[in-house]
C-alpha cells in the first residue's frame, strides 16, 4: 500500500490562500499547531505530544469528512433538481 500523497500538477497557491475558502479547518490547523508549541513548552514527553497530534488530527479527519459529505449532498441536491425540476423536495414538517 502507497500511503504517500499524490503530487498535483495544478499550480498551488500558499496553504493561507487556498485555506481562504476553509476558515474552520484553517482554524483548526492553528489549533493543532498551538497546542503542540504548548506542549513541547511544558515539557511534555514525545509520546505525550504524539498522542495529543494524533487526536486532534483525527478530530479534523473527520471534520473534513463531515463538511465534504455535506457538500457532496448539496451537489447532489442541485443535480438532481435540475434534472428533475418537478421532483417534491422532502423536508420535515415544522
Amino acid at each position: 500500500m502507497n500511503d504517500e500523497l499524490p503530487i498535483s500538477k495544478l499550480k498551488r497557491g500558499s496553504l493561507d490562500e487556498r485555506f481562504k475558502a476553509h476558515p474552520q479547518t484553517y482554524e483548526r490547523l492553528q489549533a493543532i499547531a498551538d497546542m503542540m508549541e504548548a506542549s513541547i513548552a511544558a515539557g511534555c514527553s514525545a509520546d505525550e505530544a504524539e498522542e495529543r497530534a494524533v487526536e486532534q488530527i483525527q478530530k479534523l479527519g473527520r471534520a473534513l469528512l463531515h463538511d465534504w459529505a455535506l457538500e457532496a449532498q448539496q451537489k447532489s441536491l442541485e443535480q438532481a433538481q435540475r434534472q428533475e425540476p418537478q421532483a417534491i423536495k422532502h423536508a420535515k414538517k415544522k
